[in-house]
């Protein structure tokens, strides 16, 4: 929900979001043209090829034709794609797609770009490259970007995280200092053979001597 409301695809129940000083749902389109967003469920068109699906994406976000073609080699090279650029689609593994997704986020040059836990459903091989990828972009453009994750590691890659639960931000700092907070306070446990992560992680949510 932050993601979409950040995209004003969501109104927030309370509080506000402003962006050098003014609510974003008041800037209207001024705003969201700054941004570029990867949601969770990146849609496709499964018979496009690659380039096409990036330039009809350039196209769509106002970008000439001759600018756009320009803009999506550029991509296509920064992602790793460029050897698949006449492919479908359809035929691209997950990590590929995640990879074309963040260059259709990046075809307008966005001043902050938004992802929404863009690893999901990604195999780790792919997951790294996504990663290599996107830091890249970072020190090569000087993008800010803001990620969604579960993933410890991935939240250790950046400057600055926010723990969230249900809305409410529980800490924030840099990775070290959250992780010297979280110091002692850690534990590994060995469940019992066929009993699911899920109900362990549900039984010690309720051990209050754990969660305190």
């Amino acid at each position: 929900p932050l993601m979409r409301m950040l995209c004003t695809l969501l109104t927030p129940t309370s509080g506000t979001i402003t962006w050098d000083g003014q609510d974003i749902f008041s800037l209207g389109s001024a705003y969201r043209n700054l941004l570029g967003y990867l949601p969770q469920d990146f849609g496709y068109y499964p018979d496009f090829s690659v380039q096409d699906y990036l330039l009809y994406i350039a196209s769509i976000k106002g970008l000439r034709p001759a600018t756009a073609r320009q803009r999506m080699q550029n991509l296509l090279e920064q992602v790793g794609l460029t050897q698949v650029r006449r492919q479908k689609m359809k035929k691209l593994s997950g990590g590929m797609k995640q990879k074309l997704g963040l260059a259709c986020a990046l075809a307008r040059s966005p001043e902050l770009l938004l992802l929404d836990e863009p690893s999901v459903g990604v195999d780790p091989l792919s997951r790294q490259e996504l990663w290599d990828v996107l830091l890249g972009l970072v020190r090569e453009e000087h993008l800010s970007v803001m990620v969604s994750t579960a993933y410890m590691d991935e939240a250790e890659r950046c400057d600055f995280v926010y723990v969230l639960d249900n809305g409410a931000v529980l800490a924030h700092g840099a990775p070290g200092e959250l992780r010297a907070r979280a110091e002692g306070r850690c534990y590994r446990t060995r469940p019992a053979p066929g009993l699911p992560a899920r109900i362990v992680q549900a039984r010690l949510a309720d051990d209050s001597a754990l969660v305190a």
